[in-house]
């Protein structure tokens, strides 16, 4: 088994200048590979060591783990459309389309073939650091933007979760139409439980990217 050198995907140097000098940071993800896990994995541990947060390393890596896996998923998922002629913003064809796309299954939704596709298409995952008034953000963009139903469908799974015991959230947050719902679930949990900031998770499209963003307080 080869070694990964993530030196050779990613320039750990502008992180230190950009922590240094203060100023954001702003990369395109290689796509879910070990390289951008090990990337984030080491970035993370460098912004929170700078603002005395690395209690907090393993589970926002796995808030990040999450959001980046539904950022390609959406890619693959817009380009899946795009390759069947469908339109996601057409409710009849969007219902079509998530039932087959979901026939597919997970291991050939995320297949390196139909990630290629979606990049030969345009679509592209950035991530975006910052330390602003005493707190951290992680800013995630993917350019499949979030359609109304699938943004309707998120906010009802937040809502659900709220004053839910682990139990309960699992019997009543499942939605087949997406997928159990989980993970967005979580992330929402963890970042209540490491940030005492109010808006510390939040999902949003504007009109070029589906957005999502993470906000950590300084100690």
């Amino acid at each position: 088994m080869s070694i990964i050198n993530i030196s050779d995907f990613y320039d750990f140097s502008k992180i230190e200048a950009s922590i240094t000098e203060n100023k954001p940071y702003e990369t395109l993800l290689q796509g879910p590979t070990d390289a951008s896990r090990e990337f984030i994995n080491k970035s993370l541990e460098m912004y929170l060591k700078s603002i005395n947060r690395e209690n907090v390393h393993n589970l926002l890596c796995l808030c990040m783990e999450e959001i980046i896996s539904n950022c390609v998923k959406a890619n693959i998922k817009r380009a899946y459309f795009i390759h069947n002629e469908l339109d996601i913003n057409v409710h009849e064809q969007y219902e079509l389309g998530m039932k087959n796309f979901r026939e597919m299954g997970v291991s050939q939704v995320k297949h390196l073939e139909l990630i290629q596709c979606a990049q030969d298409l345009g679509f592209y995952v950035k991530i975006r650091y910052a330390v602003e008034n005493k707190t951290f953000i992680i800013t995630t963009r993917n350019n499949s933007i979030i359609s109304k139903e699938e943004l309707k469908r998120i906010s009802n799974k937040i809502e659900l979760s709220k004053n839910k015991t682990s139990e309960e959230i699992f019997m009543n947050s499942v939605d087949m139409t997406e997928g159990c719902g989980l993970g967005i679930i979580m992330i929402k949990k963890i970042m209540e439980q490491i940030s005492n900031l109010e808006n510390s998770f939040s999902i949003y499209a504007d009109d070029q990217d589906t957005i999502t963003e993470l906000r950590i307080n300084m100690m």
